[in-house]
């Protein structure tokens, strides 16, 4: 059996045991990126038109990114930030800090697009005093529950859920 067989009757087994949470548009498995291509276990290359949606702006394994990653996980891989503070944080807020409107002067830093959008409806109540949150119709605002019960369309809400119930 080839490689890219025994890679595929794997990855099929291991799919089932996989959380349904998250909406995928394919089954293909893939194995590597570089720049805007992914591979596949098929041998395909492939147009990534995402790169990774919002977090691989740069493309797949830009060698900037990976020289960066190297050199961090050289020096520390996690430094918990209610433990203490990392210094790379430390500076990338002393560069930062210039570049904000003047009336600002406090940076959140969030690791999801969830995260960030629950922070800003914390911020928001406790600025305003007010509880009410618009939100767009047919807006994408996460898959935490928070999130999601700002997620007003269905279709939407079904692919975040993932649910067999759902119809759009």
């Amino acid at each position: 059996m080839s490689t890219a067989a025994v890679s595929a009757a794997s990855a099929t087994c291991s799919k089932s045991n996989i959380a349904r949470g998250i909406g995928r548009l394919t089954d293909l498995v893939f194995t590597s990126g570089k720049g805007s291509y992914v591979q596949t276990t098929c041998g395909q290359s492939l147009l990534d038109f995402t790169t990774g949606i919002g977090v691989v702006n740069t493309g797949h394994c830009h060698p900037r990114v990976i020289a960066a990653a190297k050199a961090q996980c050289d020096n520390i891989i996690h430094s918990q930030v209610n433990i203490g503070y990392h210094d790379k944080k430390l500076e990338l807020t002393e560069t930062l800090m210039p570049l904000l409107p003047k009336n600002l002067d406090t940076i959140f830093y969030g690791t999801t697009g969830a995260e960030a959008v629950e922070n800003s409806i914390k911020m928001a109540r406790a600025y305003t005093r007010k509880h009410g949150v618009v939100v767009f119709r047919g807006g994408y605002h996460g898959r935490t529950f928070g999130t999601m019960a700002m997620t007003v369309s269905v279709f939407l809400l079904c692919v975040a859920l993932m649910s067999d119930e759902c119809v759009s």
